[in-house]
């Protein structure tokens, strides 16, 4: 993975780099401002066109790229100097993967646009994914920390053997046993894939009719109109209703990009959902929107304010199911012109009939005549930050996820975050990118289907377990506790260090004061010459 060789080589140079007599100053400047070039070549394409002016957006960009460049050297300069501070070997070893851990849930949770900011790792290899719902986003980056430190160690072992076989001639075998530790770590990785083998089932769940004893099957699609069909750059209402008209016969759940329709008050909103509900023949509808509202804080209602939110809608009920509005904006490009929201989701069940040809009974034994589907929703940015879920007091079965990127990189991006968040839950996700390079498909358990980049509707079929189970995963629960678990290995030993060293100073004291006591009982009582 390119996190970890870099990780590597920066390891391998930071004990060099920092020396007393190697100007660690001006090293750390130059390592700085390298880290700063890439991270901005890295992101210029998808950065310049972010804001208004390209001069401000290249000029945002270079400053948070600094940022993070400064932060990655401090925790290199600071893991190198307390690493021989400790005297247990695990310490020394696993120092640097709980700073960098920590360092990056921190950012994280910091940051205006979350795990975008950061070097945190997205693409988990699948020997590791097993561990994602348990410990969340952190356990990636501390495996590959731990992994370059690893790597680290076994090059800076060859270059010095290397070294110092050119002028003495030493054993192979006592070269290859100087880090046990190294090789122990490295053990321990390899068998944290091993359950990979048993917990994980890298293939998504049945769709098939014939399965449904263990699997409830489910269309699901996103609405977003091309102009070939529609003849206009910005669809309107009624280009979605036509659209919806069409796909609402293939699919249960429909989901529109974000900000799909723009409505000028509460009351226009009103209007338009319940313009949308009466085409609805069955189907669920999240209709992602752009309302104009008026400004809690003006008493004369003059000001307005505007949000962004998505409302699901069916037949069955003229208010809707479920309301959700965007609580993290786009720095500069949302954040002066819309309001962001404080109310974390929600859940709703939606009552799925028994498809033709399956029986109530063979469908819903215990439940009656329905099966539920539990759905939430969240919008773009919000998954960018850590744990949007954590206030769900159940499992999603499905998380409806409207977004609009303007750029395919950033759009990719965000779907490998939107990603992660619905793994991170144990939900299946259904994310509808509205962006001209968006990307756009459904991921989950056994999914990774991207099925539309760039403007264009979809419909997929999926299948959720069945019986669910709608207890949350252990991340859910304690979020980023995980911390505690990566600085045991070294809080423990240091501990242990500092009580040894009190007790050994303790002791030398009582020691020496016992030791003195004599000495000074004789100049206090002299012998008397005269008796």
């Amino acid at each position: 993975m390119p996190v970890i060789g870099t990780l590597s080589l920066l390891l391998l140079y930071t004990p060099f780099c920092f020396r007393a007599d190697a100007h660690p100053g001006r090293n750390a400047v130059l390592l700085t401002c390298a880290t700063t070039t890439g991270g901005v070549l890295s992101r210029y394409s998808a950065s310049k066109s972010a804001l208004s002016n390209p001069v401000q957006s290249v000029l945002t960009l270079t400053v948070l790229s600094a940022s993070v460049a400064a932060l990655v050297t401090s925790v290199l300069f600071i893991t190198a100097r307390l690493r021989t501070r400790f005297s247990s070997p695990w310490a020394q070893f696993l120092i640097f993967p709980s700073t960098w851990t920590t360092l990056w849930v921190t950012m994280a949770y910091l940051s205006p646009v979350g795990y975008l900011s950061t070097w945190s790792v997205v693409n988990v290899p699948d020997a590791y994914r097993w561990l994602i719902p348990i410990f969340g986003p952190s356990i990636k980056d501390w495996i590959a920390a731990a992994w370059a430190v690893v790597v680290a160690d076994m090059l800076a072992s060859w270059y010095m053997g290397k070294q110092h076989n050119a002028i003495i001639d030493v054993d192979e075998d006592e070269q290859s046993n100087s880090n046990p530790v190294n090789r122990l770590l490295g053990l321990m990785l390899i068998s944290l894939t091993i359950p990979s083998f048993f917990f994980y089932n890298p293939l998504p769940q049945s769709s098939s009719l014939d399965a449904v004893e263990f699997s409830t099957p489910v269309s699901v699609g996103c609405v977003n109109p091309a102009f070939r069909s529609s003849k206009h750059h910005i669809p309107t209402i009624d280009d979605f209703i036509h659209e919806i008209r069409t796909l609402q016969a293939q699919a249960k759940v429909l989901l529109l990009p974000e900000g799909a329709i723009r409505f000028d008050s509460p009351a226009d909103r009103d209007v338009g959902l319940a313009k949308i509900r009466d085409v609805l023949t069955g189907a669920y509808v999240g209709v992602s929107f752009e309302e104009t509202f008026p400004d809690p804080s003006d008493e004369r209602g003059v000001k307005s304010l505007k949000r962004t939110g998505v409302a699901v809608i069916s037949q069955y009920s003229e208010e809707p199911h479920l309301v959700y509005y965007k609580r993290h904006l786009v720095p500069f490009a949302e954040s002066f012109s819309l309001r962001h929201s404080t109310l974390p989701p929600t859940l709703f069940d939606i009552p799925l009939q028994a498809p033709k040809g399956v029986s109530k009974e063979k469908w819903s034994p215990k439940e009656g005549t329905t099966r539920p589907l539990s759905i939430t929703s969240s919008i773009c940015l919000d998954f960018a930050t850590p744990s949007p879920f954590s206030e769900l007091v159940g499992r999603p079965s499905l998380i409806l996820a409207p977004a609009r990127t303007w750029d395919q990189t950033v759009g990719y991006s965000m779907w490998l975050q939107a990603k992660q968040r619905a793994e991170e839950v144990g939900g299946i996700l259904l994310w509808c990118d509205g962006g001209e390079g968006g990307v756009s498909g459904v991921a989950g358990p056994g999914l990774d289907d991207i099925a539309q980049v760039g403007i264009g509707s979809f419909v997929r079929k999926i299948g959720v377990e069945y019986p669910f189970n709608d207890r949350r995963t252990l991340y859910a629960k304690f979020r980023s506790l995980f911390l505690i678990v990566v600085w045991l290995p070294i809080v423990i030993p240091f501990s242990h260090d500092i009580s040894v060293r009190r007790i050994g100073l303790h002791l030398r004291n009582v020691i020496g004061a016992f030791r003195r006591r004599p000495a000074h009982s004789q100049i206090e009582t002299p012998t008397n010459l005269l008796d």
